[in-house]
């Protein structure tokens, strides 16, 4: 009987050989399932569709992750939180007032949204969506927590009177994140509209700071 090649006792029946199992690979799987998520929703898309853009096979998917909740967890820890919290990093300064705060916070996310090209498109399918998968998420690990980080201090400046009294502070985050995220989730719509094929992130950034700035401050007619 010829002699048989040792056997490599970490090898299981369907692992990955040591050839094709590298440690970029699940980072590859990871991105090209948020690009696909983004893309056409995480319900539309298959696991063969991820090998695909990641250029493996479907069984390293599950190597890496056995079920989808495995993945989906991964997408949002190390995609989606990291790019919020270095949104929220910008606001860090407690000396800000309200205005400036909310000003600030809103420029960060447009920049990062903007040179994060999945990330508007996420976000409008899987946290805003009727049955977006993430959600449930970003409301147990981030929403709770950043709110409280942002919803205490307006509240405060708008009963001190630092703010526009026809305001709604429960409502001012969720007002943000349609001003910012919305426009960069349908710039293939409103490009087309007059004018607005040369607008760029900056002005995006000036645009929606000065309706802050305006909406939120306390109009010259009810100053002390």
């Amino acid at each position: 009987m010829p002699n048989q090649p040792p056997s490599d006792p970490k090898r299981r029946p369907g692992r990955p050989s040591a050839r094709t199992d590298d440690p970029g690979q699940r980072d590859r799987l990871v991105e090209a399932a948020v690009m696909l998520f983004a893309r056409h929703g995480v319900a539309a898309t298959s696991t063969k569709a991820i090998a695909a853009e990641a250029g493996v096979t479907p069984a390293l998917v599950h190597y890496y992750f056995r079920d989808r909740e495995m993945l989906l967890d991964a997408v949002f820890d190390e995609r989606l939180q990291p790019l919020i919290d270095h949104v929220f990093g910008a606001i860090q300064s407690e000396s800000l007032d309200p205005v400036v705060r909310l000003q600030t916070l809103a420029g960060q996310l447009i920049r990062t949204a903007a040179a994060t090209p999945w990330f508007p498109g996420l976000w409008i399918r899987e946290i805003v969506g009727t049955d977006g998968q993430l959600r449930e998420r970003l409301l147990q690990r981030v929403a709770v927590q950043r709110a409280q980080f942002i919803a205490g201090p307006l509240a405060a400046a708008h009963a001190g009177g630092q703010l526009n009294a026809d305001l709604e502070p429960a409502l001012i985050m969720v007002s943000l994140i349609g001003l910012t995220l919305l426009p960069l989730a349908t710039t293939h719509i409103w490009r087309h509209l007059p004018g607005a094929a040369d607008i760029d992130t900056e002005t995006l950034v000036r645009h929606v700071t000065a309706l802050l700035g305006h909406g939120l401050s306390v109009p010259p007619a009810a100053q002390p």
